[in-house]
C-alpha cells in the first residue's frame, strides 16, 4: 500500500471526520452507520398483510376490510453504508457503494436510487474523490426523510408487522437523546440532567421528575382532575404554525405519561376513575341505574371499562383530552371494500355496570323486552330525597353556561370559574366572561350586573340578591317561571276556596229552608189535629187551665203529645151528625160495660192516628179499623 495512494488519503480523511468509521486498509473498504432522524417526523402507514402479495386490489377482489395505522416517527433505524475503493479509483473507476437498513424499513427501490447517486456525483465532479460528498448527500437525504412523503401514497407504507420494532426504536432513541442533555426545570428553574427530567410528549415542555411527582400526587389526592395537565402557563395557547388559539386548550394527561413519571399505579388508577366519572356525570346521555342503593351508570361504548393494564387505556377521542394513543402519535383509518349496512336501532335496553341490572332506559323499569310499549318516567314517582336534592340545586346554584353544571357560590365575588370545564361566567346572569379581563362585565354601564360584583358576598343559600333586579339569565328565567307557577297555584287555590264557599252557602240556604218549613209546620199543624185541638180547648173548663198553660198554647197550640181521651172525644163530637153533639149519646146496646170498652178502643185508635198525623204519616193509617163503631161515627 503506497503512501501516495489517493485511496489511503481519502479513507484517512474520512476517518478523521467520522470517528465511528470502520476502515479495512487491506481491502480499501469502510463501513459507516448514518443516523436517520428527519427534521419533520416521517409519517409511516402500517397496513396488515395476509401474505407477501397482499394489495389493495386484492382486498377489493375478495371483499375484505382492513385497518391502517398512521404513525409519525422521529427516529428510524440507521442506514448502513459500505464503500469499496477499486484500484483505478478515482481517476478511472468510481467507488463501489452498498446500502442496507436493519429491519428492512427502507424500500429496495429507494436504496437502489441512493446507490446510483454515487456514480452520478463521481461523473459530476470530474472523476475526483467523492466519498465525503456522497456521505453528506446521504445525511441531507435522511434529514428530508428520503423524500418519502412525496411519493404517490404521501407517506412510507410498511407492513403492520414492522410497527412494533420501529416504534420501540423511536422511543428508545428519543429517551437516550433526552437523557444525554441538560435542561432547566420549568417549575423550580434549576438545571437538571435529562435522566432526572421528563418531557411532555405533546408539547415538549420539560420539568424535573420531583416537581411533577409532587404536583400530580397532590392533585390526585385532592380530586383536581382539571389540574392533571401540562404545567407550562403558555401550553395550549398555540394551535401550530405560530397561530394562537381563540380559547386555551387544556388537555389532561394520559395515564401512560403519569406511569412514566414514576407515579404509583394506585394513584394513576384513581385519577383515571375520577376522570371517567366526571365525564359520565357531565354527559347528558348517561343513563343511571334506577336502584336507589346502586345509582351506577349503564354500560356505554363511549366510556369503556378501565382495563387492568393502564398503559392500554383508551381515552375518549371525541373529548380531545388525550394527546396520544400510542407512544408515538397514531391515527386509525378503517377501509372497507364491501358496502356496510348501518343499522341504527333505538335500543332501550340498558345494563348497569355495577349491579348488572337490566332495565329500560325509557321507563326505568326492569327489562320488559323490545315489543312492550312504555312511557317516560313520571316525575311524581321521584323519591323524597330526589325531590329535595333537585329543589336544593334549583334554589341554591347557578348553571354553567357551557356544560350546565350546577355551581354554588360559598363566598367572594360573582366572577365564577366552572370546576368542570373551566369556563369563566357571571354568577348572577350566567354570561360568559373573558378570562383575561372578567371584571369588565361588572364595570360596563348598561350591563344587567353593573356595579354588582360583590352581591351575595357571604355565599348563596337560596336568598335573593340585595339588588332589586335579582338574578338574570337561565337562573332568572327559572325563578320567573317559578313565580308565575306559584301565582297560578294561588289563584287556583282562591278559586277552589270560592267554589267551596258557594257550595257551603248553598248548603246553608237549604238548611234554612228546611228549618223554615219545620217552623211553619209547627205553626200550621195538619188540619185534622188543629181542629181537634181547637175543639178540645173549647170543651175543657177554664179553671183547669193555668195562666202559664194558656200562654204556652198561644205560642204553640199543638202540644207534643195531646191528651188521649179528650182529643179523641172532640174529634168524635165534630164528626157526629146534628143532634149527637154536646155530649149526647145514642145508646143502642143495653150493656153499659160494652159501650165503655168500645169507647176506649176508639180512643186508642184515634190516638194512633193523631201520632201518625204529627209525623205526616197518616197515609199509613187504615180507616177500616173504625168500621165497628155501630153507626155512631158519620163522615159527612
Amino acid at each position: 500500500m503506497a503512501e501516495d495512494d489517493e485511496r489511503v488519503e481519502e479513507l484517512g480523511a474520512l476517518e478523521a471526520i467520522f470517528p465511528e468509521l470502520k476502515v479495512d486498509h487491506d481491502h480499501f473498504s469502510a463501513t459507516l452507520e448514518l443516523a436517520v432522524s428527519p427534521t419533520e417526523p416521517l409519517l409511516v402507514r402500517f397496513v396488515p398483510q395476509k401474505d407477501s402479495k397482499f394489495t389493495y386490489a386484492k382486498a377489493c377482489l375478495i371483499g375484505s376490510a382492513y385497518i391502517e395505522r398512521d404513525v409519525a416517527l422521529s427516529h428510524l433505524p440507521p442506514l448502513s453504508l459500505t464503500v469499496t475503493l477499486p484500484e483505478g479509483y478515482p481517476a478511472n473507476e468510481s467507488a463501489k457503494v452498498h446500502l442496507t437498513t436493519t429491519q428492512a424499513w427502507l424500500p429496495s427501490r429507494k436504496l437502489g436510487d441512493l446507490e446510483s447517486e454515487a456514480n452520478k456525483l463521481w461523473e459530476e465532479y470530474g472523476h475526483c474523490q467523492i466519498l465525503y460528498t456522497y456521505v453528506d448527500h446521504l445525511q441531507q437525504a435522511a434529514e428530508r426523510g428520503f423524500d418519502l412523503d412525496q411519493s404517490a401514497d404521501g407517506c412510507l407504507v410498511l407492513p403492520a408487522t414492522a410497527e412494533k420494532d420501529l416504534v420501540a426504536f423511536d422511543v428508545t432513541t428519543k429517551l437516550a437523546t433526552f437523557n444525554a442533555g441538560t435542561y432547566d426545570c420549568g417549575i423550580c428553574l434549576e438545571p437538571k440532567k435529562g435522566v432526572s427530567c421528563f418531557e411532555m410528549r405533546r408539547w415538549g415542555h420539560v420539568f424535573c421528575l420531583q416537581c411533577l411527582q409532587d404536583f400530580y400526587n397532590n392533585a390526585i389526592t385532592e380530586g383536581d382532575v382539571a389540574g392533571m395537565r401540562c404545567l407550562d402557563p403558555a401550553c395550549g395557547k398555540e394551535a401550530g404554525n405560530g397561530r394562537k388559539r381563540k380559547r386555551k386548550s387544556e388537555r389532561t394527561l394520559h395515564p401512560r405519561e403519569l406511569l412514566a413519571m414514576g407515579i404509583e399505579e394506585a394513584n394513576v388508577r384513581r385519577y383515571v376513575e375520577m376522570k371517567r366519572k366526571k365525564k359520565l356525570e357531565t354527559d347528558k346521555n348517561t343513563v343511571w341505574c334506577p336502584r336507589t342503593w346502586c345509582q351506577g351508570p349503564a354500560k356505554s361504548a363511549n366510556y369503556p371499562p378501565i382495563p387492568s393494564d393502564l398503559a392500554a387505556y383508551v381515552a375518549d377521542e371525541a373529548s380531545g383530552d388525550e394527546s396520544d394513543t400510542e407512544a408515538a402519535t397514531g391515527t386509525q383509518h378503517m377501509h372497507s371494500t364491501a358496502k356496510d349496512a348501518a343499522i341504527v336501532s333505538a335500543d332501550r335496553l340498558a345494563v348497569c355496570e355495577k349491579c348488572t341490572l337490566a332495565f329500560c332506559r325509557v321507563c326505568y323499569r326492569g327489562w320488559h323486552g323490545d315489543f312492550a310499549r312504555c312511557y317516560p318516567r313520571d316525575p311524581n314517582e321521584l323519591s323524597v330525597e330526589e325531590k329535595a336534592s333537585y329543589e336544593y340545586i334549583r334554589m341554591n346554584t347557578s348553571p354553567c353556561p357551557t356544560c350546565s353544571s350546577p355551581t354554588q357560590k360559598t363566598m367572594g365575588c360573582n366572577h365564577m370559574k366552572c370546576f368542570q370545564c373551566n369556563t369563566h361566567f357571571c354568577y348572577l346572569c350566567g354570561a360568559w366572561l373573558d378570562g383575561d379581563n372578567p371584571y369588565i362585565h361588572f364595570n360596563k354601564q348598561g350591563s344587567p350586573c353593573f356595579q354588582r360584583l360583590w352581591e351575595l358576598e357571604e355565599g348563596d343559600e337560596g336568598q335573593v340578591p340585595g339588588d332589586q333586579r335579582g338574578f338574570a339569565g337561565a337562573r332568572g328565567w327559572e325563578q320567573l317561571a317559578l313565580e308565575v307557577a306559584r301565582e297560578a297555584d294561588v289563584r287556583e287555590a282562591e278559586a277552589a276556596a270560592e267554589a267551596a264557599g258557594d257550595e257551603a252557602q248553598e248548603e246553608d240556604d237549604d238548611r234554612a229552608i228546611e228549618q223554615a218549613i219545620d217552623h211553619m209546620m209547627a205553626w200550621n199543624p195538619p188540619i185534622v189535629v188543629a181542629m181537634a185541638q181547637i175543639h178540645l180547648d173549647g170543651q175543657q173548663p177554664q179553671q183547669e187551665q193555668p195562666r202559664a198553660a194558656q200562654q204556652r198554647r198561644r205560642r204553640n197550640p199543638f202540644p207534643a203529645r195531646p191528651p188521649a181521651g179528650g182529643v179523641a172525644q172532640a174529634v168524635r163530637r165534630h164528626e157526629r151528625p146534628n143532634g149527637a153533639g154536646n155530649g149526647a149519646r145514642v145508646c143502642r146496646r143495653p150493656a153499659q160495660a160494652a159501650v165503655q170498652d168500645e169507647d176506649e178502643r176508639q180512643q186508642a185508635e184515634l190516638q194512633r192516628f193523631l201520632q201518625l198525623a204529627e209525623r205526616d204519616e197518616e197515609d199509613g193509617w187504615d180507616s177500616d179499623e173504625l168500621d165497628d163503631d155501630d153507626g155512631r161515627f158519620v163522615i159527612r
